[in-house]
């Protein structure tokens, strides 16, 4: 996989941040904290240029659905939780 992508990974098409406030629905970025080997404040910007995006931070590195399977679950249940808002009954 990593073959396959490493191109846009060392050379990313400089247009592709701008086109992130194009994403309409509401958007869940985790982010691994110090210990990610992705830089935090990269992260954060990414969920900026998205409205509606939302960062949580569960600080145990990249692999955080490995790492923390418990926190990584209840991030993402509460935010599809948040998003599923029944019909009002009249």
């Amino acid at each position: 996989m990593v073959l396959a992508v490493r191109r846009q990974i060392d050379q990313p098409d400089p247009g592709w941040l701008e086109r992130l406030g194009q994403i309409t629905a509401e958007t869940l970025v985790l982010a691994g904290g110090p210990h990610s080997h992705v830089p935090q404040d990269g992260v954060a910007e990414l969920a900026h240029h998205i409205p509606g995006g939302r960062v949580v931070t569960i600080p145990v590195g990249h692999l955080i659905h490995h790492a923390a399977p418990e926190a990584f679950t209840e991030a993402v249940s509460a935010f599809l939780e948040e998003g599923f808002r029944p019909a009002r009954q009249a």
